[in-house]
């Protein structure tokens, strides 16, 4: 029975993709999870507790898994320091590449990218394919370039494919990003102020389901070698989602800008040239966006135990 090791199992991806293989784990895949924390109970996989900060735990871990499949969704998001980036990001992919480079056994790896490796891109640029040259402004996009081109890099047996990933949004979202922020305090009741940054910056915002779906696509039938956008194809204004959000809620908001919250908000606008994967996989974008942010309203309501509002 071949094994699908999943790193990031507990993090907003990872939930979304065991509940994929979930749907079609009949179909004799078994799914191996590898992390400082075990997934929550209930669910099907294995566990193997390694660090990822620990080449000789992840050693340990990838001989006793010899998995054909890796999704790498282990990652630090956004704030964190330069450090952090590097050390979670960038050398704990490395860890994972040479130990599966050590075990010597074929093995298909989706490394779970981010569209900040691209930097900004020019209004004219956008749509943005995968060819598109990458000048990321920050350490977060340069960590997450440096373990996508550690990843194009191996040879086989191993067969790397990056999915360079875009805005992933719905339920679970966590507080650390605008979405997911605004969602927690929305349920926190009214009347109530609300600080933001800059509302009016778009991104191409796509539902981790979508996401999760995408990533196991590109296992099946990625070439190896290549960089995936994975994305809607199109754009969206972060106030139109925070409207939605706040008619979902019922609440009495008071927006509040703050001019502080807007001098890392990265480029004006971000959307994915999706035309590479769409050819490659049968993987399409199902999830509207509106379901997506009813889906995080519920959630968030539902953990601050609101009461369901008209």
């Amino acid at each position: 029975m071949p094994v699908w090791l999943i790193t990031g199992a507990t993090g907003f991806l990872g939930r979304h993709v065991l509940a994929a293989l979930g749907e079609w784990r009949t179909s004799g895949v078994e799914v191996v999870t590898l992390g400082r924390r075990c997934p929550p109970r209930g669910t099907f996989q294995t566990f193997l507790k390694a660090d990822l900060d620990d080449p000789a735990s992840v050693h340990r871990a990838i001989g006793v898994a010899a998995p054909a499949v890796v999704l790498h969704l282990a990652g630090q998001t956004p704030p964190a320091s330069p450090e952090q980036f590097y050390r979670v990001n960038t050398l704990a992919t490395v860890h994972l590449l040479d130990a599966l480079r050590a075990r010597g056994g074929a093995a298909r790896v989706v490394l779970a990218g981010s569209a900040a490796e691209l930097g900004p891109v020019e209004l004219a640029d956008l749509p943005v394919g995968e060819d598109h040259p990458c000048r990321p402004s920050e350490s977060y996009g340069l960590s997450k370039l440096l373990a996508t081109a550690a990843g194009l890099a191996a040879r086989p047996p191993l067969e790397v494919i990056a999915a360079r990933i875009f805005n992933p949004i719905g339920p679970g979202q966590p507080p650390s990003q605008a979405f997911g922020r605004f969602a927690a305090r929305l349920a926190e009741g009214d009347p109530m102020p609300l600080t933001v940054g800059d509302l009016d910056i778009r991104r191409d915002f796509i539902d981790a389901r979508d996401v999760a779906r995408a990533l196991i696509a590109l296992a099946e039938s990625g070439r190896a070698g290549s960089v995936y956008h994975v994305g809607t194809g199109r754009s969206r204004c972060v106030r139109e989602g925070l409207d939605h959000l706040i008619r979902l809620s019922g609440r009495a908001v008071e927006v509040k800008a703050d001019p502080r919250a807007s001098r890392n908000a990265g480029p004006r606008d971000s959307c994915a040239d999706i035309r590479r994967i769409a050819a490659d996989t049968a993987w399409r974008p199902r999830v509207a966006w509106e379901q997506s942010l009813a889906d995080l309203w519920d959630e968030a309501r539902s953990r601050s135990r609101l009461p369901l509002t008209a």
